[in-house]
């Protein structure tokens, strides 16, 4: 009687050396088509799935290994006389090793231009089937389902033919947990379609975030959290040069993609503890980072540049002129790597602006201790013809104009927030804040703290003004327009005081707290 191992991968990692083995332990290798042309290479026999089960592969591949003869080789209990008998009669034989990894869907759904026949053709169907049935009967089967187990597999097949109970219920909590990860990511991108948003409109019933760890961080926040990277196969950003980004590393880089993408004109922004504390723009690349740069002058040490646009040399010079830990760009003109590479230290990423209009993500989550807070994503989209100007006094153009620029900059800081600038810079900001006052003097005092001339600078906040205290300050300080979202029972007294003062006051309508 035969002894069969079922090998069909689509991640040929390692698979020669595991047919080759088993072949040498008596195995007889059974395979799909494209698998069993790679193996033939190496084993003195393969066996097509369609030679044993008497079925051709139909469908253009869809169909390969749904058949009783393969199932029942596998699902067989190897102690019930019944089933013995059963396979007897039939000639079924066992299959006692199933080798089977699964279509590539995650790469191909995010690979970019791919079309939705490509992404539906990777749904793998007879490999999750194959998966299951080798873990359900796993006291009698090997599973594998991921290339680094095959060599100890081996190892302890070698001493038994059957494995011990402990590492087979190991291969079989990853078997179900790599089907389980495989319909998530299927379901998430059926999700990314808007489907069950544009039928009910609400958040989805269930939330399914099952996805693969991409690597294992050096530790968390702090040096006694362990910590990891979850994501999909492209997250839309890539690591071109430098040492290993830890945990802090990456929650910047995202903070610090979720500003760049509200600015148009070419626009350097400087992020610290994934709050920007440095934001311009200009026609040139390198002035927008003199811009940015002089809003805080210290607090750019050790920090993250990003911009959206290809970085030229001279803007690379003007950030190497610092210790800058990372530098973010869309692309990076000749001459550029090489020059940046010369800190080995320093990590240098490329990323796709477009993937940046919409978080690939379907919801936000927010992990508690007790469970997880979900919510659409805040894209500070709104239009501002919605906004109203509720003072006597209207904002001149350039003010306008200064005013969606630090509507922007806010939305992007840690509440409490408050942003102080002109038309394409940041002049002060107060951010993370218990109080709305305290935040307004703390954005004043950095931009006095760096020289800037506040006269008829403008200001955004985050969150409604709750007392007039706030545009009294403001107004000390030479503040010519504020925007914010309104919503205070005290709007009136905040209005009046603006119109006291001769101030512009705009409300939006939205808020954009950052918690």
């Amino acid at each position: 009687m035969n002894k069969y191992a079922l090998i069909s991968v689509a991640d040929k990692t390692g698979i020669e050396t595991l047919a080759m083995e088993l072949e040498r332990m008596g195995f007889t290798i059974l395979s799909t088509s494209h698998t069993a042309d790679y193996l033939k290479q190496f084993c003195q026999k393969v066996v097509l799935v369609s030679d044993l089960t008497g079925f051709p592969e139909i469908l253009e591949g869809r169909v390969k290994t749904l058949h009783p003869v393969i199932y029942a080789g596998i699902l067989a209990d190897r102690n019930n006389p019944a089933h013995a008998k059963t396979l007897s009669e039939l000639k079924i034989e066992h299959i006692d090793v199933i080798a089977v990894n699964l279509y590539p869907f995650a790469s191909v759904c995010w690979k970019e231009n791919a079309t939705e026949q490509e992404i539906i053709e990777n749904i793998d169907i007879g490999g999750p089937a194959l998966i299951r049935a080798g873990a359900k009967n796993y006291k009698s089967v090997t599973v594998l389902v991921d290339p680094v187990d095959y060599a100890n597999a081996l190892e302890l097949l070698k001493q038994n033919s059957i494995l011990p109970e402990k590492f087979s219920s190991y291969l079989a909590q990853k078997a179900f947990a790599k089907t389980r990860d495989y319909d998530a990511e299927i379901a998430a991108y059926f999700a990314s379609q808007g489907i069950e948003e544009s039928i009910t409109n609400e958040l989805p019933a269930q939330l399914e975030f099952a996805i693969s760890l991409k690597r294992k961080l050096r530790y968390g926040e702090n040096p006694h959290q362990n910590g990891g990277f979850y994501a999909k196969v492209t997250s839309g950003w890539e690591l071109i040069h430098g040492k290993e980004l830890s945990f802090n590393n990456i929650m910047d880089i995202d903070s610090a993609f979720r500003a760049i993408r509200l600015f148009g004109k070419p626009t350097a922004i400087i992020i610290k503890h994934c709050n920007p504390c440095g934001i311009g723009s200009d026609e040139t690349l390198a002035e927008a980072y003199r811009k940015a740069y002089e809003t805080d002058t210290e607090a750019p040490f050790g920090g993250i540049v990003i911009v959206n646009r290809p970085l030229d040399l001279e803007t690379a010079t003007l950030i190497n002129n610092i210790f800058t830990e990372i530098i973010i760009a869309p692309a990076f003109e000749p001459g550029v790597l090489e020059f940046l590479k010369k800190k080995k230290n320093r990590r240098l990423i490329r990323y796709e602006f477009s993937l940046l209009e919409k978080p690939l993500n379907p919801i936000e989550i927010k992990t508690l201790t007790s469970g997880y807070l979900a919510q659409d994503w805040d894209l500070v989209n709104e239009s501002t013809e919605n906004w109203k100007i509720v003072t006597n006094k209207q904002p001149a153009p350039e003010e306008l104009e200064a005013l969606i620029y630090a509507w922007k900059a806010v939305s992007v800081l840690k509440s409490n927030a408050i942003a102080i600038a002109k038309k394409d810079s940041v002049l002060g900001l107060g951010c993370g804040q218990t109080s709305r006052i305290d935040a307004v003097q703390l954005a004043l005092w950095k931009a006095k703290k760096f020289g800037h001339d506040l006269t008829d600078s403008v200001c955004a906040s985050d969150g409604f003004f709750p007392f007039r205290d706030c545009i009294d300050t403001l107004a000390k300080n030479g503040i010519s327009a504020i925007i914010q979202p309104g919503g205070s029972k005290n709007d009136a007294e905040c209005i009046s005081a603006c119109n006291e003062l001769n101030i512009a006051m705009v409300f939006t309508g939205f808020r954009h707290f950052k918690h």
